[in-house]
């Protein structure tokens, strides 16, 4: 099984103006509970860590991601549910969060320590979930926790740049982290944010110092990915996107694909042995699943039909 930790929420997207007043959306979102969807969707059996809240949203969130074969193993909590608000300007999203004393973030290492008493396959985390608090400290615990019993870690910071308070100490846990990372995918604007005031070359130069990563992946948008492979980046060209809708939810389903194409090959026991080629086709696959996000309102992933 396939263990994801990290918040979820309900997007409240801009869907459009009525006279002076902006309309939104109610659709269900959170990085790592988009990501666990989109495992689930493609076949792999997924266990989602974090709690969802028992109000209405709470019961949408929890509908919506069961219906994607994800298993809660949380449960669910009388706190209320986080939210986003999210404006879209050519296609691409602005978010602010509202997250305090919310169900995503009532979490205990204890509670999810016995989760690893399951057959689990990796652990992926990453996104506000890291950002501050004590639940941040113990996502990060957890991780250690997975590592220290060799099950693989995988990362995505998705940072919110402006939800984060205190940047050097949440720089420093990202450092903590990467340390431990065996599979790290992250955006061209999360490497510039992490490495403020460098070249890209620069920045990718510390990134790959920094991360134990075996597999690193660095997504561009329209321009296309690269990954990191024998002393040298290799760049993959975009998969074009016949009918932009928006970008929510893009990077997500990317993150998730590659898990699903390591997991699918039996590599997440050997990721130190994978050649260029093959990561040239992880990264095609997760770009395919991401171009037909893109067609969609919101975070929609495909289904492992969709993606032959």
């Amino acid at each position: 099984m396939i263990l994801v930790g990290g918040e979820n929420l309900m997007d409240m997207i801009q869907t459009g103006m009525q006279g002076a007043n902006a309309l939104f959306e109610a659709v269900p979102g959170g990085s790592p509970y988009n990501l666990a969807m989109a495992i689930g969707r493609q076949g792999q059996r997924t266990g989602y860590l974090t709690p969802i809240s028992k109000d209405a949203n709470g019961q949408h969130l929890a509908a919506h991601i069961t219906a994607s074969q994800v298993e809660l193993l949380a449960g669910r909590v009388d706190a209320p549910t986080s939210l986003a608000m999210v404006a879209l300007e050519d296609g691409v999203p602005t978010y602010a969060f509202y997250r305090e004393g919310t169900a995503e973030r009532q979490v205990s290492l204890s509670a999810l320590s016995g989760h690893l008493d399951m057959d689990v396959s990796l652990f992926h985390t990453g996104s506000l979930a890291l950002a501050d608090g004590e639940d941040a400290d113990v996502w990060e615990g957890f991780a250690i926790a997975c590592k220290d019993r060799q099950i693989p870690l995988s990362l995505d910071p998705n940072i919110r740049a402006s939800f984060i308070s205190d940047p050097d100490n949440y720089r420093a846990r990202l450092d903590r982290l990467l340390a431990r990372t065996d599979i790290l995918k992250l955006s061209d604007e999360d490497l510039g944010w992490i490495y403020d005031g460098c070249t890209e070359k620069e920045a990718l130069t510390k990134l790959v110092k920094a991360t134990s990563a075996d597999i690193i992946v660095l997504t561009r948008g329209g321009d296309g990915a690269s990954f990191y492979h024998d002393g040298k980046w290799h760049n993959v060209p975009a998969v074009a996107v016949d009918r932009l809708e928006d970008t929510v939810g893009a990077g997500d389903t990317f993150m998730a694909s590659m898990l699903v194409w390591l997991a699918e090959g039996s590599y997440l026991e050997g990721l130190d042995g994978l050649n260029a080629h093959q990561k040239e086709q992880m990264v095609i696959y997760a770009g395919r699943a991401a171009a037909l996000n893109c067609m969609q309102k919101g975070c929609n992933p495909p289904w492992r039909d969709a993606l032959g």
